[in-house]
């Protein structure tokens, strides 16, 4: 060791003299100790000051230790040894808190390096050609939990009004959308490696899972796995998209090229990928792809690329990057061909020549600061084409959201969503209204797009739309966004590393947890807390008399504007004297924005979704006499009760024995012994009545 001192120019050295040697070391400025790798199957805690003897040591492997390094913040300290152990020491009480084997590759002979990053709870641990990556569990918190381990990815299926999730631990559930009740559950979907995404199929009958294990599986809603898509031949890749189209499935994330599967030619279970007819475009891997009606495709990628392909003929025809407007400036006098074809000046027609499309040259983004997670097109936009504005959102690398118009391969705006963050990742409703984006915080922002970048400019533009809300539902990384309307009404759903999935709706809504012991009804809940009666009556009267001043200095055309105007901002923006339910059907709610006016008895009452803007209050007409009905007129012919009639008593039916006497009696048929027996017994029966009497008196 050697060390200057301020008031001297010289060196001051000292050595530590270890038996048999040491692996490594390490040092912590904090607690000033140097920790060391012993040889000696020992973990030795030095004060830089005493040389003679360590101030610590450490007991517990059974080899020698060969990597140490420091976990500062918890003042810890890790080892591995060379029969691939591992130990987390308590430096403090120099005890072995965790102790971690089998873990590891096989190897006997392996050259180790061993690096902790402190900031993510992660430790790389080197063998060879072999890297192993062990994760810090989160600390429990008494937070909902919707899966045992992290949430990669989150679909909403419309037809059965479902939500489906994956995580970590290649376990797939199936939730209600209304209540938050889980239906079913599939384990083991693809063994024990990580679900990475997942896509629904045209008619929401068909779910497709990709997976660390370099395959994608079509699973039916009984569990049935009909195909396997070999998408990384037989290797481990990292899946970040599959996009279905009407005869294509495409997987992208590991590579350059687009994996591409024909669902035409699935006659066997386990399915082998196809040729990408247009080769390699990009110049890193490619993370995401979107599809706009009929032939176009776009693949954005880690260093910031958009191509632009023909998806018919599966060749591409423009790049579009943020920085090309800087590059054209720069670089316009040595390279102005491929410049100009790829920046703004470019004309609307595609060009097919190679030399001037994604083969331009410039700076790699080696950082992913303009990486691409996301890209949405805008297809409630039907006349981009003609009147110009942005029909395609990005957003990744730096938390940037940007918005191009593929039609004249022009970047119109651009706006930081999310600062400090990393990349962050979107979703945006069919509508195209409401733009949600997620970052790696937790924190989920809503912003109104509804009128943004619908014309063409020169200059680009940097503001950002308005913002709805912004909070956090979750306490780590959003994974996947879900925009939905079962029943007319907007949802966002989100997922996230923190083992949760939430629902909200667009303004104040509540968040509510899949999985949370109590079940909840969207119908019933998206509302905003009521206010007080009287201090919303006491607001009113204080418009009324502001606005009805205004409102006289204006002209009818003036008026209509302004109506309009405020119709416009109301719809989206929350403010403090609102009372919005966000229960009403936004089907219906954009019918009602259409209609200015509306005629009623006569009168035209301007509608508003704000503050008032007039409020007339006159005498109530007087209701004509109005007739009795009959029922009341005349109750009894209505209501009483009808008579019963007499019905005819019908007489007993004698008995067998006095029929048979009538008979017997008629035709002097009757037997004398049966005469004298019946006598005999109306006397033995008038004796005992007597007898009878007797005994009570």
């Amino acid at each position: 060791m050697a060390w200057r001192e301020k008031s001297k120019k010289r060196l001051n050295m000292t050595s530590f003299n270890i038996a048999q040697g040491i692996h490594a070391f390490d040092y912590h400025s904090r607690l000033n100790l140097i920790a060391t790798a012993g040889i000696n199957n020992k973990v030795c805690l030095w004060n830089p000051y005493v040389v003679s003897k360590p101030v610590g040591v450490l007991w517990g492997h059974s080899a020698s230790v060969i990597a140490v390094q420091f976990f500062v913040e918890r003042k810890q300290l890790f080892s591995f040894s060379k029969d691939k152990v591992l130990r987390l020491w308590d430096i403090q009480h120099q005890l072995s808190i965790q102790r971690i084997a089998c873990s590891f590759p096989k190897s006997q002979d392996f050259r180790c390096l061993f690096h902790f990053d402190e900031a993510h709870g992660r430790l790389f641990i080197s063998f060879n050609n072999q890297l192993a990556l062990l994760a810090m569990k989160s600390e429990a918190s008494k937070r909902v939990k919707s899966h045992e381990k992290a949430v990669t990815c989150v679909l909403y299926n419309s037809i059965l009004k479902q939500v489906i999730s994956s995580d970590t631990g290649s376990t797939v559930s199936f939730w209600m959308i209304d209540t938050g009740q889980k239906i079913k559950q599939f384990t083991g979907c693809h063994g024990n490696a990580e679900i990475s995404t997942m896509a629904l199929d045209a008619n929401e009958t068909r779910l497709l899972t990709g997976s660390t294990d370099g395959t994608v599986k079509i699973w039916d809603f009984n569990g049935y796995c009909h195909h396997t898509l070999n998408v990384g031949q037989d290797g481990a890749v990292d899946i970040s998209q599959i996009l279905i189209l009407k005869k294509k499935i495409l997987v992208t994330g590991w590579e350059r090229s687009i994996t591409v599967f024909r669902p035409q030619n699935f006659n066997q279970f386990f399915i082998q990928p196809e040729e990408w007819k247009g080769g390699i475009q990009h110049h890193d891997d490619i993370l995401c792809a979107e599809f706009l009606p009929p032939q176009t495709l776009v693949t954005g990628s880690y260093d910031g690329q958009i191509v632009l392909w023909n998806n018919s003929t599966e060749n591409a025809h423009h790049v579009l990057h943020p920085d090309y407007q800087r590059l054209l400036k720069s670089k316009l006098d040595t390279k102005p061909q491929k410049l100009l074809s790829a920046g703004r000046s470019q004309p609307s027609h595609p060009v097919a020549d190679h030399s001037t499309t994604g083969v331009c040259n410039f700076e790699i983004d080696t950082e992913g600061k303009n990486a691409v997670m996301r890209l949405c097109f805008l297809k409630a936009r039907k006349n981009t084409a003609v009147t110009g504005g942005a029909n395609l959102v990005s957003c990744g690398g730096s938390g940037y959201v940007r918005f191009w118009d593929t039609y004249k391969k022009q970047l119109l705006a651009e706006f930081l969503a999310h600062s400090g963050v990393g990349s962050i990742i979107m979703s945006t409703d069919k509508m195209n209204r409401y733009l949600t984006t997620g970052d790696l915080d937790g924190w989920l922002k809503i912003w109104n797009i509804e009128e943004y970048c619908l014309n063409s400019s020169k200059n680009k533009i940097t503001k950002a739309p308005t913002l709805i809300r912004s909070f956090q539902p979750h306490e780590d990384r959003i994974s996947s966004l879900e925009m939905c309307e079962p029943g007319g009404q907007l949802l966002i759903i989100s997922s996230s590393a923190d083992c949760s999935i939430c629902v909200t709706g667009v303004c104040n809504a509540p968040v509510w947890i899949f999985g949370q012991a109590k079940h909840w009804h969207i119908e019933n809940c998206l509302f905003l807390p009521k206010r007080d009666t009287n201090l919303v009556e006491s607001e009113i009267q204080k418009e009324i008399s502001l606005f009805s001043k205004e409102e006289s200095c204006l002209d009818p055309t003036e008026h209509s504007l302004l109506n309009k105007k405020n119709k416009d901002d109301s719809t989206y923006n929350v403010g403090p004297s609102e009372d919005i339910n966000l229960d009403i059907k936004y089907k219906e709610r954009s019918t009602c924005m259409k209609e200015t006016q509306k005629p009623y008895y006569g009168e035209v009452i301007k509608k508003s979704f704000s503050t008032f803007r007039s409020l007339n209050i006159g005498a109530l007409e007087e209701l004509p006499e109005v007739n009795k009905p009959a029922v009341l007129l005349d109750p009894e012919k209505y209501f009483r009760r009808e008579p019963e009639e007499e019905r005819p008593q019908i007489p007993e039916a004698p008995s067998l024995f006095k029929t048979l006497k009538a008979v017997f009696d008629e035709k002097n048929l009757f037997p004398k012994e049966i005469l004298d027996h019946e006598r005999k017994a109306k006397q033995l029966c008038q004796e005992k009545s007597c007898e009878v009497k007797k005994n009570r008196k």
